[in-house]
């Protein structure tokens, strides 16, 4: 026949289990710490323009003013908000018969001019080129390269 365990001692071995598995369960140490994360910014690009002599509309002739086609291209992982418009070098003509020097370029600043991330966005420019009337007759149908700088500031 089977023994059975006195009462007292089967109580006293069911709390000791019970104590010894809240030991296990406390047995793993907790741990905290201090330290550094790291991020590191990119390197701003330079904006660039695009050729769009194919879609500029003629709208210089002596003693008009005109309008400059535009097409900037944002390299950078972040939108670009372009503040100003500057003329930057000698404007030159398709023509080379053409005295280019008798078309002038007006800074525009300040504009507005949103250029998405990693994208491109064509502009006008109304009213910011000028054609003297010293143009010669090789100035018609002329296409004008103008050289510009732009600046501006991440728009994000």
């Amino acid at each position: 026949m089977a023994r059975r365990l006195p009462r007292r001692l089967s109580l006293t071995a069911v709390v000791f289990a019970g104590l010894m598995a809240a030991g296990i369960a406390f047995a793993a140490w907790t741990a905290t710490g201090t330290g550094s994360g790291y991020a590191k910014a990119t390197t701003a690009q330079a904006l660039t323009t695009v050729d769009v002599s194919a879609t500029t509309a003629a709208t210089l002739y002596p003693g008009a003013t005109g309008d400059v086609e535009l097409e900037i291209s944002n390299p950078n992982p972040y939108p670009v908000r372009v503040t100003s418009v500057t003329g930057n070098g000698a404007i030159t003509a398709s023509d080379p018969g053409c005295n280019a020097g008798s078309v002038s370029f007006t800074d525009q600043d300040p504009v507005t001019l949103d250029v998405p991330a990693s994208g491109s966005a064509s502009f006008t420019l109304s009213g910011a080129v000028t054609m003297g009337a010293a143009a010669n007759d090789a100035c018609q149908g002329a296409v004008f390269t103008i050289p510009v700088s732009l600046s501006g500031q991440s728009n994000a």
